[in-house]
């Protein structure tokens, strides 16, 4: 049962990050033709051999709306964190659930709304911490993000 939660929390991120991705800044309200055209396969690259399709969920601007609230607790929460987690990294101290409790929403965030691989991210948290991080890392830290983005949308 929590496979299929899980895999659904993580359609409904893939899809609020292409929503945000189609919005972009611009104000006022689409049409529902917008909406048709925002769900159609997406191409990520211009480059013909590196082209991958991607077709997203429809989300409603409410579902979208909910998912941007739960991510903004998740952005307070690790921000609240970040303190704890330069004096731990100052000291050389190891607590990966400190560093995974900090680093949810970066990678969530860089993976769903920027469509950043794991890899990617992996080289630029490990840059910015000093401190290696591998892509098998980050998925996990996405994992334990999606669940906390899950129980947020089921409170």
């Amino acid at each position: 049962m929590s496979d299929v939660i899980d895999r659904d929390v993580k359609v409904k991120l893939a899809a609020w990050g292409a929503w945000t991705r189609n919005t972009g800044s611009g104000q006022g309200c689409s049409s529902p033709a917008q909406a048709l055209i925002n769900c159609a396969p997406v191409c990520d690259s211009d480059y013909k051999r590196y082209a991958r399709y991607e077709a997203f969920e429809h989300i409603s601007d409410e579902e979208a709306l909910e998912v941007e609230r739960a991510m903004a607790k998740l952005k307070r929460y690790s921000a609240r964190l970040d303190i704890a987690l330069g004096h731990m990294l100052e000291h050389e101290l190891e607590d990966d659930n400190l560093l995974i409790c900090v680093l949810m929403y970066p990678v969530l965030k860089r993976h769903f709304r920027y469509d950043e691989s794991f890899s990617h991210i992996a080289r630029e948290i490990t840059k910015a911490l000093g401190k290696k991080i591998t892509d098998v890392k980050v998925k996990a830290i996405m994992e334990r993000g999606a669940g906390f983005i899950e129980a947020l949308l089921m409170s």
